[in-house]
């Protein structure tokens, strides 16, 4: 009778702790300084006709965020970049760009980066409001490329297209706006929509679940859909794509502040592109982490 008694005990707090409900968000203290690493490895293959070209490519990023005020659950995110880093091959030629690595020629456009800070607005939801500060920073970043003043606005102008408030806003949210608008038991399943036009433009559709809490850390389970169809110019070259994919795997969130410790995806995208009238097949698979920790 006892041990019914004990495994009837044992079997009710396991079902009750199944049925306990966690609130996920954004929850950074006041005062409190995060160490963000966002790597993008990714494996490209593009063909055209009898031509093969394939590229692969690293980007690195290393943030601090420093939290330095709240109104109404939304926090203000001090943003500081350590460093930026990208490593390109395509055939046997290599292009590597690193904050960290002093540019004698002043050709590099991360050297400006090291030390440069933004600020943006978190939402509880993961939703980024506002982002100020950038046309500031891409400013010192033309200016660390030339001593020319008539090349810097030049210089200036080129920057805005890959680094602008709109542009940093999709990519903070891509990585962060990943909260439920309602507490979640273990087994319950949200979706987050994001769009992001970069390179290309990118819609995103993906479903959490939360899989598992464990000394106050969330493991979620990621599967979602990715779609890249319309028009975007890089380099001078306009591109048409008609891309389809799917991002999987883990996130791992400490429930009380909201950060995200780990997380680890993987993404296929594939289909055609069309530039100049011709069709390009393209197929990309990549992953993509994130790893957080307090640093003070």
């Amino acid at each position: 009778m006892k041990i019914i008694l004990f495994l009837l005990v044992g079997f009710t707090s396991v079902n009750s702790f199944a049925q306990k409900s966690f609130l996920l968000k954004q929850n950074y203290p006041v005062g409190k300084k995060y160490d963000y690493s966002l790597i993008s490895s990714q494996i490209i293959s593009q063909k055209f006709g009898a031509t093969t070209v394939n590229i692969t490519q690293d980007i690195g990023t290393d943030y601090f965020f420093v939290v330095a005020g709240e109104i109404n659950g939304d926090k203000n995110i001090n943003v500081i970049y350590n460093r930026i880093y990208m490593k390109s091959v395509t055939g046997g030629n290599t292009m590597i760009l690193d904050s960290n690595v002093p540019d004698s020629t002043k050709k590099n456009p991360f050297s400006g980066l090291k030390g440069a800070r933004f600020s943006m607005v978190f939402a509880p939801n993961g939703e980024i409001k506002a982002v100020t500060g950038i046309d500031k920073m891409v400013a010192k970043m033309a200016t660390e490329m030339t001593n020319d003043t008539s090349e810097v606005k030049q210089i200036q102008n080129s920057l805005t297209q890959q680094f602008n408030a709109e542009m940093v806003k999709q990519t903070m949210e891509s990585s962060f706006k990943i909260y439920p608008e309602k507490p979640v038991k273990i087994g319950d399943s949200w979706t987050v929509d994001t769009k992001i036009k970069m390179s290309m433009p990118i819609e995103t559709i993906t479903k959490y679940t939360l899989k598992d809490v464990k000394n106050g850390i969330a493991t979620l389970n990621v599967n979602g859909t990715l779609l890249s169809k319309g028009n975007f110019e890089t380099m001078g070259n306009k591109l048409e794509t008609d891309l389809k994919g799917t991002n999987s795997g883990d996130v791992e969130m400490d429930i009380k502040s909201g950060m995200v410790i780990n997380s680890h995806l993987r993404i296929d995208l594939f289909g055609t592109m069309k530039s100049m009238g011709k069709n390009i097949d393209f197929d990309m698979q990549g992953i993509n982490k994130i790893t957080g920790k307090e640093v003070n």
